[in-house]
């Protein structure tokens, strides 16, 4: 375990308002008698089943064990809930835990629509972004659509689809959006993207590989996959220097920048840019076959050490003060 304090003893890190701390406890009674059952899994890039225990709980005092594979060092969660339970967590809690409101707001709507900018700077910035009349960026995940909502201004056609009832109905009444309920599974195009999004949504997948199988059957020759997930390795950064505050129970991957081209190489996908934030950018080879695992387990494991050590000397006030005024910045960009 990176240290005491991630034991499963209940106790939350984040000041939580009254529907997060009930949503805290209706969690709780679902996992106590059963409701919410987990399950041991395999590592999903190398099929290992021998890890090194991290952590018990997350930011909100949840039952939450991460585990590193000991072989390519992949943090996941595992045990991990079913895919039964998670279902109901996110039409149920997860939205109000997280967000800390039961309906989506404009404020909610326009965070999206920033982080939408975000992405196609990024894209901008490694000259990636899709050409042509109209090019068709489809969103996963997409929440409220506002990341969607920013791509259509920009003169792109969109579509979205995400599992949450009510922010989906948001998006499409206030906006006019096209938003779907439902995932992959369920999902038909009728035409290849130029844009798949995964905007904080990846780590949220139970099986990778089923999923990456499934965006190669909607990926033509030139579409892109862009994946922003919390970055592993950028907890220093973004997270107060604290890996406690980074845990969040609903994400059963976390990713660093290597263990990420390490899944999607095994699935045929290549790097075109990226970073330890996450932000990067992804398209499927001509002759798609599994690239070379590069174990970083090793790399994680120093870094969590790192990381933990500074915690404790308090480096992570100068880091919150730092990304305070970035955030500042950011708004009038």
């Amino acid at each position: 375990m990176i240290s005491k304090r991630f034991q499963n003893d209940n106790k939350r890190l984040l000041k939580l308002n009254s529907l997060q701390m009930s949503m805290v406890d209706q969690i709780n009674t679902k996992i106590g008698i059963k409701r919410y059952e987990f399950e041991d899994i395999s590592c999903a890039i190398c099929s290992s089943v021998s890890f090194e225990s991290l952590a018990e709980k997350d930011r909100y005092g949840l039952y939450y064990p991460v585990k590193i594979c000991n072989q390519c060092g992949l943090v996941q969660a595992n045990p991990r809930m079913t895919n039964s339970a998670y279902e109901e967590f996110y039409e149920n809690e997860y939205r109000s835990l997280y967000v800390g409101i039961d309906k989506p707001s404009k404020e909610f709507f326009y965070g999206q629509y920033r982080k939408g900018k975000k992405v196609y700077q990024f894209l901008k910035k490694h000259n990636i972004l899709p050409v042509g009349e109209r090019p068709f960026v489809f969103e996963i995940g997409c929440g409220a659509g506002g990341i969607l909502h920013f791509f259509r201004e920009q003169g792109y056609a969109t579509k979205g689809i995400d599992l949450g009832s009510e922010y989906l109905g948001y998006g499409i009444n206030e906006y006019g959006l096209d938003l779907s309920r439902g995932s992959l599974k369920n999902i038909t195009l009728d035409t290849n993207p130029d844009l798949i999004i995964y905007s904080h949504v990846f780590e949220h997948i139970l099986d990778l590989n089923v999923e990456l199988s499934r965006i190669k059957g909607l990926c033509g020759p030139r579409t892109i996959v862009y994946i922003e997930a919390p970055g592993l390795k950028n907890i220093h950064s973004k997270y107060k220097m604290d890996t406690l505050l980074y845990l969040q129970n609903a994400h059963t991957y976390h990713f660093s920048l290597q263990t990420l081209c390490n899944i999607l190489g095994k699935n045929g996908f290549a790097l075109i840019g990226g970073n330890e934030y996450i932000r990067s950018a992804f398209k499927l080879q001509d002759s798609p076959k599994a690239a070379a695992t590069k174990s970083d387990f090793r790399s994680a494991m120093f870094y969590l050490a790192v990381v933990e050590r500074l915690n404790k000397y308090h480096f992570g006030k100068l880091v919150l003060l730092r990304n305070f005024v970035r955030s500042i910045i950011d708004r009038f960009e």
